[in-house]
Parts: C-alpha cells; sequence; structure tokens
C-alpha cells in the first residue's frame, strides 16, 4: 500500500529535472522578482552549499537539496555520473524515497534525538542525507572507502555555511 501512495504522490507532483546540469528551478520563477533580498538569502545559501559540498571530494556525482516533497529545490550533478542512467521518474523516485526515509525517521526523534545523517552503502554508489533546516540535503557519490570521514566533512561544510 506504501508503494502505492508514493506512486500516487510522484504523479500528482510530477517535476521534470535533469540530474546532468544546475538545477536551479526557484531561480527561473518570475515571482522571485518582487521578493525581498532576506528571502533570497536562503536560496542563495542553498546553492552555495551544494557548490561547496560538491567540492568536497572528486567521488561526489550528486548534490542535491530537496524539499519535504521530494522536489529538488537546488542540485549539482556531474554529467558522466552513475545517476545519468537513471530516467527523470527513477530520479524523482530516489529522491523522494530519502525524503520518506528522512520523514519515518522523525517518529524517533523524542525517544532517540534527531538524526544526524543517514548513510547507504551500495555496490556502485554511497549516499548521504542531512536535515538542512526544512530541507534535505542528499549526496551521491562513488564508493566511499570511509563513509565515516565524507560524512563528517559534509557535515562541516553545513556547519560552516549556516553558522558564519
Amino acid at each position: 500500500m506504501l508503494w502505492f501512495f508514493v506512486y500516487f504522490i510522484v504523479l500528482c507532483n510530477r517535476y521534470k529535472t535533469n540530474a546532468f546540469y544546475t538545477v536551479k528551478p526557484f531561480h527561473e520563477r518570475s515571482p522571485l522578482s518582487d521578493m525581498t533580498t532576506e528571502a533570497l538569502e536562503p536560496l542563495q545559501s542553498l546553492e552555495i552549499l551544494c557548490e561547496q559540498v560538491s567540492a568536497i571530494d572528486d567521488r561526489i556525482e550528486v548534490v542535491a537539496v530537496l524539499n519535504r516533497k521530494g522536489r529538488v529545490v537546488e542540485m549539482i550533478a556531474r554529467d558522466d555520473g552513475v545517476i545519468k542512467d537513471l530516467t527523470p521518474h527513477k530520479r524523482e523516485m530516489l529522491f523522494m524515497e530519502f525524503v520518506l526515509l528522512a520523514s519515518m525517521n522523525k517518529e524517533y526523534d523524542e525517544e532517540f534525538g534527531s538524526v544526524k545523517c543517514l548513510n547507504i552503502q551500495r555496490e556502485k554508489v554511497s549516499a548521504f542525507s542531512f536535515q538542512v533546516f526544512d530541507n534535505l540535503l542528499v549526496v551521491v557519490a562513488r564508493p566511499v572507502f570511509d563513509p565515516m570521514a565524507m560524512q563528517q566533512r559534509i557535515g562541516e561544510a553545513i556547519f560552516n555555511q549556516f553558522n558564519r
């Protein structure tokens, strides 16, 4: 039943992205021209954060900031990365899976404390997700020998970006 719900959300909230270049959907919308500088600062911070995280290691292939619905707010991806094999639909499902996992883990925040990072190791990729305010930062990299070291460096980049 859960898969049907996720699939239904995907169909209702279809969002087309291309993982082979930087996606900046909020910067392309006209209502932004009416926004104040204070409203633009978080968006600029997320763009800078994606750039900083992608520069941490050469193995990092995708850095994406997702909103609560799994939609891309900001993304940087390498053209030749492993994610290039995913269709836009599968990429969208992957991002929604990260958001769903993060959402499900919030159920136990009261008992165990908040989740600092989710780390998934697969044969072809290592994936990390971090809660950044109301968004989720997802990092996909080629397999990492020491995931804890990369997790720490990404966490430091997030901390430094928002605690200047």
